[in-house]
Formats: structure tokens, C-alpha cells, sequence
């Protein structure tokens, strides 16, 4: 491997805490982080997308999204689909390799491990992880019925630290296995991409760069100075322009709408009436029939009508959004003209205020909004007080990539809600599918503005030692299905079970003493330890690979009230107890 593929590498694995892992498996999940994160905007687990790990047909990465949304189980998809009125399905899959050259075997292995997922019955060994994304693909095709727009996409990368230099051998075993795909009658369009070292070495260095998207913006009025506003405007920009700030070139919306919580409504009153304007072909009424949308960007150069916006954000205009992607193959869509608002500034009380103002469009409850501004914004700020262990609570997806901490320490807001759920709300049962679902399930019961911010970071901190055990191999890497279960069971048997309100000062104390806890590593590794037993031994099927019913939450909780009714509740001085030699 050479010296600057290397030295990326060996950063990557500082920032991910892979070290422990040998080179050929770090690279893979390198190469699975530098790819994905080219296509989707949005932050992901690694361990989401890494397949490599025996029986993993040749294939050592497998990600599908969904209209921009990474979905990784069939629970998630199910949750996800109701809200959808079209689905934009893509699969990719990677293979890595460390060798110094492009290998016709190893590619061909590839590839026939490629056609052996997509057919059924499929014949080579599959591990859990394979099984698991062929039943979402297998359940995502009898959805076919909604893929308005277009067939699914599929994409193959084969990266190793050579340089590709375009070996007509090598292309013609590529041309002949894409051909075998494409006579699947199952895509749109396949593409194969082979990338060597300078290719994967500058699509990691671009993770470090923020979304960038130049428009035609000439029927516009620049608004008058604002305290806190670098520059804003106000006009109609053509649909074939307003196209190229939701989507990339191949057609998949972008995930750029606000803290994407509350996600796109499906077909609901207002989105209906919007359809139904451009199904009737009244393009030249859509501008005064439409509320338009409200587009926030940190930066903005222009040159004569040629703006380009760099990490923007669609505040407003969620819906307004996915729908023009719905339709964009009606004819005469070209001739929309769609209202835009584009406001320049760094100053996220003032993004805040401009996503709570322009809001209205679409019904939206109350709660809903402040979970996205206010109380994100506090718990963000809590987040950075909190100095005993450092993790930072991403609000905007990848806000911290050009950040050169551990990523390991972002705590991203699908992950806060399962979190939070698991461990206050004793819920596991409830975490596995689509997050914005499982928000929608407890939007009554977290994010209120009233509520004590240290239970939130109490629960990440938990969940980091349980990932950070994983990671040193302190824990069995087939006990991850345990985890929300386990940050339950840490709560009660530290806590209790009693029920305290979300704005006491009790829940704050008893939290206190939990953090006391897990600010030592020696502590927390007990801790967990006795969770995960109390999980493996409650009487639930160990086998399982996901813990979905409340019968299991409850076994497990009669099994943490053992314990404790046993033995007390856990502290600080307990676990000195049991660790002195």
C-alpha cells in the first residue's frame, strides 16, 4: 500500500477506533465509508454496510437507500414505506482489496458473487448480515409498484491501491458481467467502477467537503440588509434548476431537509393538491399557488446569475420538494417555475427562527418544530459542557465532518431517539425500524423543552461504552443485538425501574451518580458486563437476531428486578468493591 492511501488510513482508524483490526478489514470499512459518503448525505453506522466477514459472497460492502435515506432491515423499510408516494431504490456493492493490482479473478468473483445476492434462489453461503439486506431487497421488489420515476439503480465498485489504467481484458470482463445483469430486467441503469489508490484516496479527502450545487438564478430581488443575514433573495427559479439543488446526477433526491426529522408526509391533503396541480398541467399556476421554499446556506458565490451554494439546507419546502422529484417526468414540468427563498448566514438561532417561521405550509404540530430548533440547539450546547467524556450531538448531518474528532463520539439524532426510548422510555422493543417513525411513536414523550438535558447525554454515554467494548473485542461481537435491551437494564439496575419525571430533579441526581459510573472504563465494563447477563439470562430466545415484542422487554425487566431484589442496586461503590484485587 502506498505511503498517502496508508496515512489516510491509519486517520480513518484513529477517528473510527479500528486499530485493533487488521489492515485488510480496516481498508474495507475505509473504502465502504469514502464511497457511500460520496452518494448519501446523510451520517451512518460502518457497521450498517460492512459485510465482509466470511460466507459474504466476495462482497465486503452492501447499502441500499431509499429517495436518499439509507434503510437497513425490513422493519425499517416497512416503517419507512407509508410516507412514501414513490420510492428511488439504490443498491451498491463494494469489494476491497490491499493489493497493488486489478486482479480479472478477483473481479470476476465479485461480480458472480453480485449475481448470486440478486438471484433467487441464491446458491453460495450467505452470514447474517447478506441474509438480512436479500429479504429488504426481496421485500423492497414487491414494492415495484412504486418506483414511479424509475427502476432501481445498481452500482459496483471494485477498489484496491493499484492504478486502474483501463486494460481492455479487465473491461471486457466488467462489459460481459454488467451485460448478465442488465438482462436481469431488474435496473435501470449498472454501473461498474473501478477505483485505485488516487481514486479512493480523493473520495475520502471530499468527505471532508460540504454539499456544493450551482443553479441559473436570474428572476430575482436581493432583500434588504439584516442584522445577522449576509445576503438573501427572493425569485422564481426554473424547474430544471430547482431540480439541481434536491437531486444528484443520477436522479436520487438529496437528504438536505432540516435535521430530517420530520421527514417527507406522503400523500397527505396538502402534498395531494400539489400533485394534482402539475397532473392537470397548470405549470404556469404553480408559482402563485405555491407557498415556495426557503433555502438556507452558510456560503454563496455569485457570478451574473450563476449562484453557488455551499451546505445548504431546504428549511422549508420538504414536501413542496419531493413532489416536483415525484413528477419531474410529466411533460411540460420543464416550463415550473418554483418560488425560492435563498438567505446567506453562519448563525444557527437565526436558522432557527426562519425554520419556525416559514413552516406553515404543511401541517406541522408545535412540538414537532421545536424538536427541530429549540431544545436540538440546547442539547447540542449541553453536549459541549460535558467535558468528563466528549461526545458532540449532531443536529445537521455530517456538521462535524471536516472536524478532525473521533467519529466515534457523534451522536447523531436517529441514534439520540433509539437511545433515549431504550433507556427512559423501556422500549427496546420499539428502536429497530425507521427512526422517523420511532420519533413519530414518542414525539409526546422526548424533546420537550421542559426536560432535563442529562438523561439525554446519560444514555448516549451508555450506549458509547457499550460500542466502545465491541470495538476492543472487551465484548462478543454477536452480543450487539443485545444493545438497547442492555442500556435498559443499565438504567434499572443503577437506577431502578421507578417511573421519575422527565423534568426532576431526581432523574438528574440518579443520573449523576450512572455518569460517575461510566466516566470509568473499568466501572462501566462491569456494568455492562452484568446488563448483558441479565439480558442472556432472562429466558428470551438468545438465538434471535432482533428483540421486537414487548413480551421480550418484559422478560428482561423481571429479570433486572431479580437481580436488584437479589443483590441492590448497582454504584460507584460497588463496583470498587468487586474490582479490588
Amino acid at each position: 500500500m502506498d505511503k498517502i492511501t496508508s496515512s489516510l488510513l491509519d486517520t480513518f482508524s484513529e477517528q473510527y477506533e479500528l486499530t485493533r483490526l487488521d489492515k485488510s478489514e480496516r481498508f474495507e470499512h475505509f473504502s465502504n465509508f469514502a464511497i457511500v459518503s460520496k452518494l448519501i448525505r446523510s451520517t451512518f453506522d460502518l457497521e450498517d454496510i460492512h459485510t465482509g466477514a466470511g460466507n459474504d459472497c466476495g462482497i465486503d460492502g452492501i447499502i441500499i437507500s431509499i429517495n436518499g435515506k439509507i434503510i437497513d432491515s425490513v422493519d425499517s423499510f416497512n416503517d419507512f414505506l407509508p410516507n412514501c408516494s414513490y420510492i428511488d431504490v439504490d443498491i451498491l456493492f463494494i469489494q476491497s482489496k490491499t493489493t497493488s493490482s486489478f486482479d480479472g479473478a478477483q473481479i470476476l468473483n465479485f461480480c458472480h458473487g453480485v449475481k448470486d445476492f440478486l438471484t433467487d434462489p441464491s446458491t453460495l453461503p450467505q452470514n447474517q448480515k447478506v441474509q438480512e439486506i436479500k429479504q429488504l431487497w426481496n421485500e423492497i421488489l414487491l414494492h415495484s409498484d412504486m418506483m414511479h420515476s424509475r427502476l432501481p439503480i445498481i452500482r459496483l465498485y471494485y477498489v484496491c491501491t493499484g492504478v486502474w489504467v483501463d486494460d481492455p481484458h479487465l473491461k471486457s470482463l466488467i462489459d460481459q458481467s454488467k451485460l448478465e445483469i442488465q438482462k436481469m430486467a431488474l435496473f435501470e441503469r449498472v454501473f461498474f467502477t473501478p477505483y485505485g489508490a488516487i481514486d479512493i484516496q480523493k473520495l475520502y479527502l471530499d468527505t471532508k467537503n460540504k454539499l456544493s450545487t450551482t443553479i441559473n438564478f436570474p428572476n430575482r430581488i436581493t432583500l434588504p440588509d439584516i442584522t445577522g443575514i449576509k445576503e438573501s433573495f427572493f425569485g422564481v427559479v426554473p424547474f430544471l434548476e430547482y431540480i439541481k439543488l434536491i437531486q444528484d446526477e443520477n436522479g436520487t433526491i438529496y437528504n438536505i431537509f432540516y435535521d430530517n426529522v420530520r421527514d417527507f408526509q406522503g400523500e397527505n391533503r396538502v402534498n395531494t393538491k400539489i400533485k394534482t396541480t402539475l397532473e392537470e398541467g397548470k405549470f404556469d399556476l404553480f408559482s402563485v399557488l405555491n407557498n415556495g421554499v426557503t433555502v438556507v446556506t452558510n456560503s454563496l458565490t455569485s457570478a451574473g446569475n450563476r449562484f453557488t451554494l455551499r451546505d445548504y439546507q431546504i428549511v422549508n419546502g420538504c414536501q413542496t420538494s419531493n413532489v416536483l422529484h415525484s413528477c419531474q417526468t410529466l411533460a411540460g414540468i420543464e416550463s415550473v417555475n418554483v418560488p425560492i427563498k435563498i438567505i446567506v448566514t453562519d448563525d444557527d438561532d437565526i436558522k432557527t427562527d426562519i425554520t419556525l417561521a416559514t413552516n406553515s405550509q404543511t401541517e406541522v404540530k408545535p412540538e414537532q418544530l421545536e424538536a427541530l430548533s429549540v431544545f436540538q440547539k440546547q442539547l447540542e450546547l449541553y453536549y459541549n459542557t460535558e467535558k468528563s467524556v466528549s461526545l458532540y450531538y449532531e443536529r445537521r448531518s455530517q456538521q462535524y465532518n471536516s472536524l478532525s474528532i473521533k467519529k466515534t463520539q457523534i451522536v447523531s439524532i436517529g441514534t439520540q431517539i433509539k437511545c433515549y426510548a431504550s433507556m427512559f422510555l423501556y422500549s427496546p422493543h420499539l428502536v429497530s425500524g425507521y427512526y422517523g417513525t420511532i420519533f413519530n411513536r414518542f414525539k409526546d414523550q422526548m424533546f420537550n423543552l421542559t426536560h432535563k438535558l442529562l438523561p439525554y447525554y446519560i444514555c448516549s454515554l451508555t450506549l458509547f461504552r457499550i460500542d466502545q467494548l465491541f470495538r476492543s473485542e472487551n465484548l462478543r461481537k454477536d452480543h450487539k443485538k443485545y444493545k438497547y435491551l442492555v442500556l435498559m437494564v443499565v438504567r434499572i439496575i443503577v437506577m431502578d425501574k421507578k417511573p421519575l419525571p422527565p423534568n426532576s430533579n431526581e432523574l438528574e441526581r440518579k443520573c449523576e451518580e450512572l455518569k460517575k459510573i461510566l466516566i470509568n472504563e473499568a466501572y462501566s465494563s462491569l456494568l455492562i458486563s452484568t446488563a448483558i447477563h441479565i439480558v442472556m439470562t432472562s429466558g428470551i430466545d438468545i438465538s434471535r437476531d432482533r428483540y421486537k415484542t414487548e413480551t421480550e422487554t418484559e422478560m428482561v425487566i423481571k429479570n433486572a428486578e431479580k437481580y436488584i431484589s437479589v443483590n441492590g442496586l448497582i454504584s460507584k461503590d460497588v463496583l470498587h468493591l468487586a474490582l479490588k484485587p
